[in-house]
């Protein structure tokens, strides 16, 4: 029998070896949660580095040579307990070879200090994604301690989102904290929406608030969400038979992101599927019809349930299961690249 396969570490066990000082001095930091990444770093960097040194013990280093890196490690600290050295987004990490500016040589040198590298410095290399045959991964992993800050999980963002308005005065209840994660769809599989984006909402949310306690006023009038403003504003020029404005909305969005088609295209799938449950429930007179029971019923919550009440009455159960199997055949369009990306979401939009 293989030997099982154990996950990294992540954001838990960071802080537990960090409490009894069990990091080594070369730590990989990777994962789609970059705004952990820079905690973790701040809290190395509160541990380690003194704070009348900070500009000098302290040192990030943007699209180094390895020799830079090399030399930033070497030099020793001035009065901190040691020199901390972080280089964000280092290309090699995601790349096994062939990376512009970045020889075999060098990055061979680099991989010999890793092996035996200055006890009085901590370097921290990071990246959202890495690829674990490169042999500069492959060192680093041997050598150092390697980290995953992938999403959080409900009690974790949790957590998060409490620390954040208990530091700005402000209190929110249990419901109303259920309601904010439900909102933003951070729990979404399909979901690009990161802690990056829930940490700017509350902070709109605590801006918005005028009181102690946040109210769900506050919630519906600051949170952004993963998209489902945009999927809604999709679907009121759709429904309201305004395909000229859907497309405007359409192009607007992918100029702006140019590489959002597939997503934008799960998260129409994900919206019209929840649609069709719960037109599902409206038609049977047997079943829970208002938003409040069929939020129980399904777990889904009643801020999301009531958005889709309102758009799926506008359609028949009929009309929704052939936009659903419309948005199917889109998306195996856009994954398979038999369309344009742009012109098959046009398309569909089209279709409906």
């Amino acid at each position: 029998m293989s030997a099982r396969k154990t996950a990294a570490p992540g954001f838990n066990e960071f802080r537990n070896n960090l409490n009894k000082g069990k990091l080594p001095d070369i730590l990989l930091f990777h994962g789609v949660e970059q705004l952990v990444v820079s905690w973790a770093v701040g809290e190395l960097r509160e541990r380690f580095v003194s704070p009348a040194m900070r500009s000098v013990d302290y040192v990030v280093l943007e699209s180094p040579t390895p020799e830079e890196i090399i030399d930033a490690c070497e030099t020793f600290s001035m009065m901190s307990e040691k020199r901390l050295v972080w280089v964000p987004n280092f290309r090699p990490l995601k790349s096994v070879s062939g990376i512009k500016g970045y020889g075999e040589e060098s990055l061979e040198k680099l991989i010999r200090y890793i092996s035996d590298p200055n006890k009085g410095t901590i370097a921290v290399f990071s990246y959202d994604e890495i690829d674990g045959r490169s042999r500069l991964v492959k060192a680093l992993k041997k050598q150092g301690g390697e980290y995953v800050f992938n999403q959080l999980t409900n009690g974790g963002l949790k957590s998060f989102a409490t620390k954040r308005f208990e530091r700005a005065g402000k209190k929110i209840s249990d419901s109303h904290l259920a309601m904010l994660i439900q909102m933003t769809g951070y729990l979404n599989k399909e979901s690009n929406y990161h802690l990056f984006n829930f940490d700017n909402d509350i902070r709109k949310i605590i801006a918005h608030s005028s009181g102690a306690v946040i109210t769900e006023e506050d919630l519906r009038a600051a949170v952004s969400g993963d998209g489902d403003t945009f999927i809604f504003d999709l679907l009121d020029g759709i429904s309201g038979n305004d395909k000229s404005g859907a497309l405007e909305i359409l192009n607007n969005k992918i100029k702006r992101d140019t590489y959002s088609s597939i997503p934008t295209a799960a998260a129409i799938i994900s919206q019209v599927e929840l649609m069709m449950e719960i037109r599902e429930f409206m038609d049977d007179p047997t079943g829970p019809s208002s938003a409040a029971a069929i939020s129980r019923y399904t777990g889904i919550h009643s801020f999301r349930v009531e958005k889709a009440m309102r758009y799926a009455s506008r359609y028949s159960a009929e009309k929704l299961r052939k936009m659903l199997k419309d948005s199917y055949e889109t998306y195996a369009a856009l994954l398979t690249g038999e369309i344009p990306h742009q012109l098959a979401l046009e398309m569909f939009i089209a279709r409906i």
